[in-house]
């Protein structure tokens, strides 16, 4: 509940509505499973994960090269 009322508060004051479409994004996408869940659970109805994350799941050799990134979606560093 930490999350969901710290984050609400922020979109609140940031003029987002409660039916707005919210994406969460990890590095592979399973860190960012829970945030949708815990801010529909908030009243937020509209969230999603970002499936494949930014750099994608490791694969067998233990390298990243799926996700957001590869895909060639736009993106900034900051």
């Amino acid at each position: 509940p930490r999350f969901a009322e710290r984050l609400g508060s922020e979109l609140k004051a940031l003029g987002v509505q409660l039916d707005d479409d919210l994406f969460f994004i990890c590095r592979s996408g399973s860190r960012s499973l829970a945030a949708p869940k815990a801010m529909a659970e908030a009243g937020y109805p509209a969230c999603h994960n970002v499936a494949g994350g930014f750099e994608g799941p490791l694969d067998d050799e233990r390298h990243r090269a799926g996700g957001w990134k590869a895909a060639g979606l736009p993106w900034l560093q900051g």
